[in-house]
């Protein structure tokens, strides 16, 4: 059986003059069979229509076909959900967590590991104005983005027998996808996210070994800013066999019930 895959990106321009600049208001993507297409599709406009962020200016929806042949089918990592009572608890947690599963790699040079540590609220401001995600390597401590505005998109991905056709958002489900796929690319040794959505405020750190850990509170209520770090180790891969992974392999995550 062939499937599609659909990707819509909307956005708007904000500023004026030298300031004008492209804004992402929403993104989606779906693998779906020949059936779904045209329901999909739409509930794909409506939802970039309806976001929070405001009025898109430009929406794309791309269409493609693909075999099935080309689909890996991967178990979702298992979850964990973490609460806490503040944000600012809620992000210790992460970088905590992030900062032992980059020790767990290196645990031979802890003053670099430290510094990491003390560097992740850093490099998580850096993102707040890219597309896609920092691609971070540990084991250099450079950053390894073709293009550090646009950053790294992992796509093609979808969960297994997904028929869903709502406009609305997903939060969960579509990050415990993207987070399976990521953690399986070569070299991945972690992620970490936090949402850009201002009514969503639960983040994560996800990883072959910790799974999918939830962390429900890591922003402001009303905060737009939101970023995602790839923590990669370039003496595992290279940097372009985990980049093409993450964007052209084809990935249905079987979530289980």
């Amino acid at each position: 059986m062939d499937y599609y895959s659909l990707k819509m990106r909307a956005s708007q321009q904000v500023g004026e003059g030298e300031l004008k600049h492209e804004q992402h208001i929403s993104g989606a993507e779906r693998i779906v069979n020949r059936d779904s297409v045209e329901a999909v599709c739409t509930a794909m406009v409506r939802r970039a229509m309806t976001h929070s962020k405001g009025d898109p200016d430009f929406i794309n929806v791309k269409i493609e076909k693909i075999h099935e042949s080309d689909i890996q089918i991967l178990k979702a990592l298992p979850v964990t959900r973490v609460d806490v009572e503040t944000w600012q608890e809620g992000l210790e947690k992460a970088f905590g967590l992030v900062s032992n599963a980059v020790a767990e790699c290196d645990g031979s040079r802890e003053d670099l590991i430290k510094k990491f540590a003390q560097k992740l609220p850093e490099l998580l401001r850096e993102t707040f104005p890219m597309r896609g995600a920092m691609l971070y390597d540990i084991a250099t401590c450079e950053r390894l983005e073709p293009d550090h505005e646009r950053g790294v998109r992992a796509t093609y991905m979808d969960a297994l027998h997904s028929s869903e056709v709502d406009s609305c958002k997903n939060h969960f489900n579509e990050a415990i996808v993207l987070a399976t796929k990521v953690a399986n690319a070569p070299g991945m040794v972690a992620e970490f996210c936090v949402s850009d959505d201002p009514n969503y405020v639960t983040g994560y750190v996800a990883s072959k070994e910790l799974g999918y850990v939830r962390i429900m509170k890591m922003k402001e209520m009303g905060d737009e800013n939101g970023g995602r770090i790839f923590l990669f180790d370039s003496r595992r891969a290279s940097a372009e066999e985990c980049i093409e992974y993450l964007q052209k392999k084809k990935i249905l995550v079987d979530v289980g019930a």
